[in-house]
């Protein structure tokens, strides 16, 4: 089974530690997270989705507009089996580990609402 390593110092990271949103690299303490997948992957996987939309919608027998519409709508759903059979092929059988980058850490996009003050109005002097 190949290791995870730590991108900041290239100590081995355990795999049980996964399960977590974040992690903490046990060799120098440095917060990590599962690379997201990558454009170059993302979009061959919706060109098979929407094919694989596209043939099972025509294999029905939908023609021209609901033909079309069927495919735009289930294009992304159908591309899920295709992700979840390239993943369980890139886990399990070539047991390749999950790349890992630093975490950023909490931004100030971070979903909050902000609180703008009005701004400071003229002082009143003594009267």
């Amino acid at each position: 089974m190949r290791e995870m390593k730590c991108p900041v110092c290239g100590g081995e990271v355990p795999r049980t530690v996964l399960r977590s949103k974040t992690i903490q690299c046990p060799t120098c303490e440095e917060w990590l997270r599962v690379r997201g997948l990558s454009p170059l992957l993302i979009i061959p996987l919706a060109a098979c989705g929407y094919w694989l939309a596209f043939v099972a919608a025509e294999r029905v027998g939908l023609r021209g507009n609901a033909l079309l519409m069927v495919t735009v709508l289930l294009g992304p759903f159908a591309g899920l089996p295709v992700a979840s059979v390239l993943g369980l092929l890139l886990a399990w059988v070539f047991r390749i580990p999950p790349r890992l980058q630093r975490d950023p850490g909490p931004r100030s996009s971070d979903g909050g609402i902000l609180h703008i003050d009005s701004p400071p109005g003229p002082r009143n002097g003594p009267s």
